[in-house]
């Protein structure tokens, strides 16, 4: 008489013990290959109950339905990632808005938006060169909650242009009680370049490296 081989020994898909390795993962193989062999080896008067053999069948079919669906959402991840990817190309030669209080000057007029959380009873916009040094203030008066925008031509206190290169704009704003009110300032760039790395894409707008989330509006 051939021994069976009892129920004890049946071996599931989250059964992380096996008679290989317990550091090993048993694959849709494995499995076939211990169910196979389970079923050349069972005593002929007492075969393996049709029901645990079908619940066995199932989780085969399961355990290799996972693997198809792993391999075939990691293709269509990698798919994703090279469209996403690839379609960041089509922002050079556009504009796009983005959160910064720098912003680069080449002569050309700067359109500069900044926003506050609550109604100032007073607010002002100072523009400061490279080194700190503040090239022009102006006195934006009172001002509820919202979004402005403030057009510099480029000229500093005196009148003349100012030299191009990097500047940073501030925003001081205060309520009827002198407390401070929260600010945002905004600015735009031409996208140059789109440069793809391990950590992502780094997009050039105006001298200023941003990635895809720092992107607020194209146009």
């Amino acid at each position: 008489m051939i021994d069976g081989v009892s129920s004890a020994t049946t071996v599931s898909m989250s059964d992380s013990s096996s008679t290989t390795s317990t550091t090993e993962e048993l694959g849709k193989d494995d499995f076939l290959l211990l169910l196979v062999t389970q079923l050349q080896n069972q005593d002929p008067l007492n075969p393996t109950d049709n029901t645990e053999f079908v619940s066995q069948l199932a989780q085969f079919s399961s355990l290799e339905g996972i693997k198809n669906m792993e391999e075939t959402m990691g293709t269509v991840a990698d798919g994703i990632s090279d469209m996403q990817k690839w379609s960041l190309s089509d922002l050079i030669d556009n504009t796009v808005k983005f959160e910064s209080s720098s912003f680069d000057f080449s002569g050309e007029p700067v359109s500069i938006e900044y926003s506050l959380g609550s109604n100032a009873e007073s607010a002002n916009v100072s523009i400061y060169d490279a080194s700190g040094n503040l090239i022009k203030s102006v006195d934006a008066g009172a001002l509820n909650s919202g979004t402005y925008e403030l057009q510099w031509d480029g000229t500093d206190a005196a009148g003349a242009v100012a030299a191009s290169g990097t500047y940073t704009i501030n925003i001081t704003a205060v309520d009827s009680s002198g407390a401070s009110v929260d600010t945002s300032t905004y600015v735009s760039g031409k996208v140059t370049s789109v440069t793809y790395g391990s950590d992502g894409a780094e997009i050039n707008a105006g001298n200023i490296i941003l990635t895809q989330d720092d992107i607020l509006e194209v146009y």
